[in-house]
């Protein structure tokens, strides 16, 4: 029986055991998570201080690190057993596009996975706007739904799985699931979002400063075109060796 790891970038979140849930269905599984929130942290490891796990619920371990020190956790502490998959997710938001791509925490984990020879699947849902509905139990609606189209996913990505690969599924939200399609990106958006830096003063009179971005325009043909206009289910394969070779 296969050993799937669950991680997120979102922490502890209704997300997390609906993939926990999903994983539990296609062999043994178990989720090692960040404690907080841990978005836009791509493949950073805590290695100037030490770290602390605790258990939060049965087969669910909380890290005081990133996601890629927890997909490091499965892969190389002799506590757990060492996964022949990872998923990384529910992600609260897709995870289309370029940006994603190298900054998002949800990624990031399938990066250091990867890399240590672990194939690995990103699965992250569409939202619209809503940031942070990811704390929200009420606002993970449908997991059934959501569950048989990760299943579908599953179905294209399974027989492809290798060593130094990982896949991306972006979904759409749960209310369009039904009539989804799942279709592999013939592209990513290369722009996901445009820069906004917003300057502010503090009490003192002393500037300081939030970055933050805003949405661009879609770009037909696209893994975000796909999720966002066409509603479909949008995999995309990334080949870590492949990214060397001429």
């Amino acid at each position: 029986m296969r050993t799937i790891a669950i991680t997120n970038d979102d922490g502890y979140t209704e997300g997390v055991r609906i993939l926990l849930d999903f994983a539990k269905g296609l062999g043994d599984a178990y989720a090692i998570i960040p404690d907080r929130q841990r978005s836009a942290v791509s493949v950073s490891l805590t290695l100037h201080k030490p770290m602390r796990i605790y258990e939060v619920e049965k087969d669910i371990y909380a890290l005081s690190g990133t996601p890629a020190d927890c997909a490091s956790f499965c892969i190389s502490c002799d506590e757990f057993k060492k996964p022949d998959i990872i998923f990384s997710g529910i992600n609260w938001g897709d995870n289309a596009g370029i940006g994603p791509l190298f900054g998002s925490g949800t990624i990031g984990a399938c990066w250091q996975a990867a890399t240590y020879d672990t194939p690995a699947v990103a699965f992250s849902m569409y939202n619209g706007h809503d940031r942070m509905g990811w704390m929200k139990r009420e606002n993970w609606k449908h997991p059934e739904k959501i569950k048989e189209a990760m299943g579908r996913a599953w179905k294209e990505i399974g027989p492809q799985l290798k060593e130094w690969s990982f896949f991306i599924v972006n979904m759409p939200s749960p209310e369009k699931l039904d009539g989804a399609k799942v279709v592999f990106s013939k592209d990513v958006q290369r722009r996901r979002y445009k820069v906004v830096i917003e300057k502010r003063t503090d009490p003192y009179g002393h500037p300081y400063y939030w970055l933050g971005g805003g949405e661009r325009p879609v770009e037909e043909g696209t893994d975000y075109y796909e999720v966002t206009k066409n509603g479909n289910i949008a995999i995309t394969r990334i080949n870590v060796q492949g990214l060397f070779k001429k």
